[in-house]
Order: structure tokens, then C-alpha cells, then sequence
């Protein structure tokens, strides 16, 4: 009996170690999910204000640059070379574009054989082949066009914007400006708050600058400008991560979470790199803290369990309760569908699924389904999970392409939804558990997909569903055509009785098709009073018996207000030979013959 009882006791360690770690396991991965996408959003934002940055930068000096022409005498000047003359006439522009931008260190002329005509920030000097040391300025007298790009030289490096001048489409030189990179850091701190490091790419520092000036040699790039932190932060970024991936790395009790922005020039080559620090501490903390916490709970929970008294054992039974229903709580709160399976049955759903399904227990569910993936909807549209994927069942094949957005469309109760889907796989002692998360995007979905007024496909997407039907009819040989409809007098409804009348026209014309069609054919709105519909498997003698069917429905059905209505179709069945294009014109063109021939009747 003795042995007995520890042989159960060791099999509830286990078994209290396995659920620990699972539910553990779950609630840091929805943790690390949760900051993987707010790396991703921080990354995604940062590279827009970037770009942002850049593009008002180089916009600014672009026109700058062409107002310089404005001034009386300067083609003159920069055509003679005359150094005194165009300093005289730049110097204060000059002066109050460094007043606009107190960064702006660098104007320059530069003549079209590579010589510096005029430094305006460092007269003194002039007269080099400087082209010969600068790729970029090589780039703008070879191909005479815009450039603009880091660059180090003479004064250090910047980001410089380099303009040609013509004179009656003759090239007489260029301008280039340079601004000095802190601005660039200064403003994506402004507006995302985010401290960055600027490094530099071996092949973007001029022979005219010492590298000595760059401090310290990190790969290929070279940090510019960095404050005695940073440097710090930079040597434990760069260990072992010569590539600059993403990388968390702590420094004095903080971690940093350091997104790498790669930056290329005009001519598509490495030029650098912008590492932005996100100070995550708080996350760490958090996950840290639940680490300890499931740990402790975890260890307290066996103690109690292996002890002999029995009250210690029922104490340890509330432990385990508690533990259960902590995990519970926590996934009860998600509002996203959450379920755990081995791959062939739901072992676990939270509160979400069941209000979502109508089932009070996952047992009464199970009686209905083997699999979730019974409800799985296909689609007109590639890029909808089935049950089974090019031979591998849908939680394999998310696995096996996780970098792709899976989505899955299901229905209850005849209300259709459509949910991003994410799985972490879970193994723990030879034992497999898939946790499947299923965000509810459906109206994002729809305001993408749909036409606002009409509810039906919009133009974009029509366009998608489309593509994908003419490749399947053209692998598997299969039919298929086309409706154009367009409603008659459509202009004069609006003129008559108002464009909330006309609205209300096409709303209704719309509910009335899509009871019309069948379920495999969509129907969207093509642009203004034309509905586009698409018949699957539908060779052209049926697609103008269905077309006359809808002439004649929408003929005698009363409309609110204005009462009858006629519609005027074009009829098209698609040739494998031909593209969307090619369809689509040809079913325009047969609907202008029918509203050419006195509308209110089809052509095919």
C-alpha cells in the first residue's frame, strides 16, 4: 500500500509539472507574442517616420536647390566657374537655410568634370577632383540625375542631396547639400521616442576621410557620433551578431530591444544602418515575475502533495484548483478563441470558443465535431486554411509557414467570420500540444473586402477572386463566365428623385442579386451603378439563361420609391488564352451593345 501511495504521489508530480509547464509554457508565449508584435508594429513605425524624415529632407533641398536659379546672374556664374560671384550671390541663402535646419553643415558646387567649384560652408578650399573620392557625386555626373544618400568626405559624414543644373539641356554642374546625421536621430527620437546610433557602411566613406575618425570598427559599418552608452550598448549588440539582426541585450539592469533599420542608397547598395533602442525592462520584468511565480507555485504545490498527512494532501488539492483556475482566469479573459489540441482532438477551448459556438462544455461540442476544422469554409480566394493542405493537416502547415498570415473563414448560426490564425507547438516528455489562438477580423476583413454601400465584394477584391478562378479554370479545364450588368436611366433616378433615392436603388439592387446567385458565384460592385458577377463552372448558354433570369426578376420586382426598374447585361465566357483584362472588355463591350440596342435586355 506504502509503495503504491508514492508511485501515485510520483505520478501526480509529473503530471502537476506537465500542466504547469504547459499553462506556464502558453502564457509566455502569449507574452512573447504579444512583444513580437509590438517589435514588429515599433520596427514598422520607425521605418515610416525614416522615410518620412528623408523624404521631407530631400524634397526641401530639391527645391532649394532649383531656387537657386531664380537668382539673377547664377547660371552665369556657375557656368564661369566664378567662385567670388557665387559665394556673393549663395551666402545669405546660405545663411538662412542653416537658420531653417541649424544641421545643415555642407553646401557645395561642384563643376561637370568632378571639380569642387565652391565649398559655401569651407571657402578656403576648392578645386579638387573630388568626384573622384565620392561614389555618389560620380553617380550624379554619369547619370545626371537627382541622388542623395550618407556619405562621408572632406567634413565629415552626412546625409547629402546632390542636383544637377542643365542650361538649354546642357549639364553645367551640381549643388550638393549635406545634412549632419543628429538630425536625422533627433527627429526619430521627436516622434517616436526612440533613442537611435547611426553606422555607416564601409563603402560609403570617402577616400578623402581617415577612418580613424569613426572610432571603432564593427563589420562592415562604422558607428558615427555616439554618446559613451551607446558604445557600450553597441559592443554587446554587435557579439556574435556581425549580421545586426534584431537583438535584445541587457545593459546596467535594462534590457534594449535594438531594431536595425538597413538603409540603401539611389543605387539600390548598402549604405547603412539606423539600430533604434526600445527600453522593453517592464516586459522582462512581467515575464520574469510569472517565470518565478509558476516555478514557486509549482515546487510548493509537490512539497505539499509529496507530504504523508492527508490534510496536507487536500491543501495541496486546492493548490493544484488554484493553479487551474488561475490559468483558466487568464485565458477565460482573452476575447480571441483559444484551444489546445494534440493534433487529432481539443484537449482544452477557453470561454470564447464556447460562446462563439453555442456549446456550454467542449464534450458537448466533440459529440458535433471531431475536429474545429470541420467548420473550416473554403473560398474563392486563395490563402484560407482547409483541414488539409497540399497533403499536411492545417496545424502542420501553419507550422510549416509561419511567416505567412493564415486566415480561416467559418460560419455559425448563417453570420460568417473570418479570424487570423496563430499556433505555437508545445512538447513536453514525448507529449504534443498544438495551442491555436483565433483573432476575429472580420470586420477589418470586410471594410477591405467590401463595398460600404452595397455590402457586396468590392472592385479590389473582386479582382483577387478573380485571378484565382481563371487559374483554376485553366488548370482544370473548367467553364466559366461573366455577368456585366448596368442598371437603365441610372442618371436620371439621381436627377428625379435624389442620390439618397439612388442609394437606396442600389442597395436594393444588390440584396436582390445576391438571393439570386448561387452560393459559388460572387456578385460585386464594379464601379458606380455596374455590378460585376462571376459564374464558376458556368459555360455560356447557362450564364444566358441566368442572365435573362435576373432581367426579368429585377424587371417586375417593386423598388421603394421609384418602383420598377430595368437593367441592361453584358454576358462573357472566358477564353483559357486571354487574360482578366480581355474578359472584362469583352463583357463591356457587350453590354454597351445592349444599352446600344435600346437597354433592358442582354447581349452575349
Amino acid at each position: 500500500m506504502q509503495r503504491f501511495k508514492w508511485q501515485f504521489q510520483l505520478l501526480m508530480a509529473v503530471l502537476i509539472i506537465f500542466a504547469s509547464a504547459v499553462f506556464t509554457g502558453f502564457y509566455i508565449y502569449e507574452i512573447n507574442q504579444h512583444r513580437d508584435e509590438r517589435t514588429q508594429n515599433s520596427a514598422n513605425y520607425i521605418n515610416t517616420v525614416y522615410n518620412s524624415v528623408i523624404n521631407n529632407m530631400q524634397h526641401t533641398y530639391k527645391y532649394r536647390a532649383y531656387g537657386n536659379l531664380l537668382i539673377s546672374g547664377f547660371n552665369e556664374a556657375l557656368i564661369a566657374q566664378d567662385r567670388e560671384k557665387l559665394y556673393s550671390l549663395i551666402e545669405n541663402r546660405y545663411k538662412t537655410m542653416q537658420e531653417e535646419n541649424r544641421y545643415l553643415k555642407i553646401m557645395q558646387f561642384h563643376a561637370p568634370d568632378g571639380t569642387s567649384i565652391l565649398r559655401v560652408h569651407e571657402k578656403e578650399k576648392y578645386g579638387d577632383n573630388i568626384a573622384s573620392k565620392r561614389p555618389l557625386l560620380r553617380r550624379v555626373h554619369a547619370i545626371k540625375e537627382i541622388q542623395s544618400g550618407f556619405e562621408g568626405g572632406i567634413a565629415g559624414v552626412a546625409y547629402r542631396v546632390v542636383v544637377p543644373y542643365f542650361k538649354d539641356n546642357r549639364y553645367i554642374g551640381a549643388v550638393e547639400f549635406g545634412v549632419d546625421v543628429h538630425y536625422i536621430s533627433e527627429e526619430i527620437e521627436k516622434i517616436s521616442g526612440l533613442k537611435s546610433l547611426f553606422l555607416l557602411h564601409e563603402s560609403r566613406i570617402a577616400a578623402a576621410s581617415s577612418r580613424s575618425e569613426y572610432n571603432i570598427h564593427k563589420g562592415a559599418y562604422y558607428p558615427i557620433q555616439f554618446e559613451s552608452d551607446q558604445y557600450e550598448i553597441l559592443k554587446l549588440y554587435t557579439k556574435n551578431n556581425l549580421n545586426y539582426e534584431k537583438k535584445v541585450i541587457n545593459y546596467h539592469d535594462h534590457h534594449y530591444e535594438i531594431l536595425p533599420i538597413r538603409l540603401k542608397g539611389d543605387d539600390g547598395k548598402e549604405m547603412g544602418i539606423f539600430l533604434c533602442m526600445n527600453d522593453i525592462t517592464a516586459g522582462y520584468d512581467d515575464l520574469t515575475r510569472t517565470i518565478v511565480g509558476s516555478v514557486l507555485i509549482t515546487c510548493l504545490l509537490i512539497i505539499f502533495f509529496l507530504g504523508i498527512n492527508e490534510s496536507i494532501a487536500r491543501i495541496f488539492m486546492k493548490r493544484v484548483r488554484f493553479q487551474e483556475e488561475y490559468i483558466e482566469t487568464i485565458l477565460n479573459s482573452q476575447s480571441n478563441i483559444i484551444i489546445v489540441t494534440d493534433d487529432r482532438n481539443i484537449v482544452y477551448v477557453n470561454n470564447a470558443f464556447l460562446e462563439y459556438f453555442h456549446y456550454r462544455t467542449l464534450e458537448d461540442f466533440s459529440k458535433d465535431h471531431d475536429c474545429i476544422c470541420d467548420l473550416f469554409q473554403s473560398t474563392e480566394s486563395d490563402g484560407y486554411l482547409l483541414p488539409i493542405i497540399d497533403g499536411m493537416r492545417w496545424t502542420e502547415y501553419i507550422m510549416a509557414h509561419s511567416a505567412r498570415e493564415h486566415k480561416v473563414k467559418m460560419t455559425v448560426d448563417g453570420k460568417a467570420s473570418t479570424f487570423i490564425v496563430t499556433v505555437k507547438r508545445i512538447e513536453y516528455d514525448k507529449e504534443l500540444r498544438y495551442v491555436v489562438v483565433f483573432s476575429d477580423i472580420t470586420e477589418l476583413n470586410e471594410l477591405a473586402t467590401m463595398d460600404r454601400l452595397t455590402q457586396v465584394t468590392n472592385r479590389f477584391e473582386f479582382d483577387k477572386i478573380l485571378e484565382h478562378s481563371l487559374s483554376v479554370s485553366r488548370r482544370y479545364k473548367r467553364p466559366l463566365s461573366v455577368l456585366l450588368l448596368d442598371i437603365d436611366h441610372f442618371k436620371q433616378i439621381n436627377d428625379r428623385f435624389g442620390h439618397l433615392v439612388g442609394d437606396a436603388v442600389l442597395k436594393g439592387l444588390s440584396e436582390l442579386l445576391r438571393k439570386q446567385i448561387r452560393e459559388s458565384d460572387v456578385v460585386a460592385r464594379w464601379g458606380g451603378e455596374e455590378f460585376m458577377i462571376l459564374l464558376p463552372d458556368t459555360p455560356l448558354p447557362s450564364a444566358i439563361k441566368m442572365a435573362e433570369a435576373l432581367r426579368q426578376r429585377i424587371e417586375v420586382n417593386s423598388f421603394e420609391t421609384i418602383k420598377s426598374l430595368t437593367c441592361s447585361i453584358g454576358v462573357a465566357e472566358f477564353n483559357p488564352v486571354e487574360e482578366a483584362d480581355d474578359l472584362f472588355n469583352r463583357a463591356d463591350e457587350k453590354l454597351y451593345a445592349a444599352k446600344k440596342a435600346g437597354r433592358n435586355r442582354i447581349v452575349a
